[in-house]
């Protein structure tokens, strides 16, 4: 029986458990969060499983880590095996050490590629502790990171990969055509921070929001756009250096999204820099606040992923594309970002519990998440990739 620990019981911490005691019967589920409202709420959800979820306040207030912090005594006393950061990107450091002196696994949903870099350096901590830490699970990064790997992987030589992925409403509203599926800071983190890329075999860095272009799903989705973000390649440019020529990852979002946050960050709007009028006023903070008030929330959401590879294979050009069109499921409630987020990052977690990946350390989901396992279980929860080869 294993003891897991999800932090952060919003949208995607919400789907974690719910998938923890979904697809392992015989688990407990520790939650935590400091909204007393999000607390009650899991428990109204899960309320004929409370004798297999155990909810809890969420202290945060981050203090010198030791093996008296309440947080690694509450892991240690629970033995809590495993657990899942469902929470903003700014505490995974502090977390990582949490679970290095708990002697527990660490997994989160990342998104900073500056956090995730102070996360790698704590990979000998974490050896010695014998724990495996995984920075960066979730959509993308996460899931599409570690398909496209896979895919990568099938070529002996490697000319691009081009990575697609955007979380989009089923029916548009507002100028923006966007509502909110996950946090808000974060998805300003991707519009802000440069994205990284490889391009003529070496790691560049590319303005986010630039290089858009046009795609085409099936309908109703009809003609989109693609432009660079942040975070989305993950690790893949440190692993892939120099093996190809060029890799890419860029949102999908309706046209005219991006033109609207280029003129935002243009502007200024969305700098961290205090308005010299007001020292307490952040433009940043303040078109973040607007936008999570304001945008729709809990509609009916798609996902769509595609991924391109192309390489050589007993000396013949060939090219892979894994395609993805994921619904909201209103059986369940969970938005599809919900879904591919939380349910793909809890299967790699259980993964991790299991024993079947085993590395020790700070480890990059693309290295060690085994194919054909990792597949299977997506296709037992409904998020199947169609593979074209041509």
């Amino acid at each position: 029986m294993a003891n897991y620990a999800v932090l952060g019981l919003g949208l995607m911490g919400t789907a974690i458990v719910h998938d923890l005691l979904t697809f392992d019967s015989s688990c407990k589920v520790y939650g935590f969060d400091n909204n007393s409202k999000q607390r009650q709420n899991l428990e109204e959800i899960f309320e004929s499983l409370s004798d297999r979820l155990f909810i809890k306040n969420l202290d945060l207030k981050i203090s010198e880590v030791s093996e008296n912090h309440p947080l690694v005594k509450i892991f240690k006393d629970n033995n809590i095996i495993t657990v899942f950061g469902a929470i903003d990107y700014k505490f995974n450091v502090f977390l990582t050490n949490i679970c290095i002196h708990s002697g527990s696994n660490f997994l989160d949903l990342g998104g900073n590629p500056d956090i995730v870099k102070d996360q790698r350096k704590l990979n000998k901590n974490a050896q010695q502790a014998n724990i495996t830490v995984i920075p960066d699970c979730g959509l993308a990064p996460g899931m599409a990171n570690v398909i496209a790997a896979h895919g990568m992987n099938q070529f002996d030589t490697l000319e691009s990969c081009h990575m697609r992925v955007g979380g989009l409403p089923q029916t548009p509203k507002t100028i923006l055509n966007f509502q909110r599926v996950f946090s808000i800071r974060g998805l300003t983190n991707e519009y802000l921070e440069d994205a990284i890329v490889i391009r003529n075999g070496e790691i560049k860095t590319v303005p986010s929001l630039t290089e858009t272009e046009t795609l085409t799903f099936p309908d109703p989705w009809g003609q989109l756009e693609a432009f660079q973000t942040s975070g989305g390649t993950s690790s893949l440019p440190e692993l892939y250096k120099g093996k190809i020529d060029e890799l890419t990852y860029k949102t999908i979002r309706f046209p005219g999204h991006g033109q609207f946050f280029r003129f935002l960050k243009e502007l200024g709007v969305l700098s961290s820099d205090s308005y010299p009028k007001n020292e307490n006023v952040n433009p940043r903070e303040l078109i973040e606040y607007y936008l999570e008030r304001y945008l729709p929330y809990n509609e009916s959401d798609a996902v769509l992923v595609s991924i391109t590879i192309i390489g050589t294979k007993a000396g013949k050009r060939e090219k892979v594309q894994y395609k993805l069109i994921d619904l909201a499921d209103p059986s369940t409630g969970f938005s599809a970002m919900a879904r591919t987020t939380s349910f793909s990052t809890s299967i790699i977690g259980q993964m991790v519990t299991r024993g079947i990946i085993n590395q020790k350390g700070v480890v990059s989901h693309e290295s060690v998440v085994p194919e054909k396992e990792f597949k299977d279980a997506l296709i037992k929860r409904n998020i199947v990739f169609t593979e074209i080869y041509s």
